[in-house]
């Protein structure tokens, strides 16, 4: 069974996932997720997210309503 959630992430200030820049780095991003159904029991899950940046070009094309 799945559960789908929408998050906005606009309130954030978050970098695109890189992965091993020059074997010096990584910047990985997980959500955090607790459900608790109705009896109070608290299930917990953590999911690796991958966040990626829109071209410029792409994010002027969406406000103004053409696609690429």
């Amino acid at each position: 069974e799945s559960i789908p959630i929408r998050l906005f992430l606009s309130p954030y200030e978050l970098t695109p996932t890189y992965r091993n820049i020059n074997n010096k780095f990584s910047v990985k991003y997980y959500l955090n997720l607790v459900l608790v159904d109705e009896e109070d029991r608290r299930y917990f899950k953590q999911q690796e997210i991958t966040v990626y940046r829109l071209l410029e070009s792409s994010v002027s094309n969406e406000q103004s309503g053409l696609s690429v």
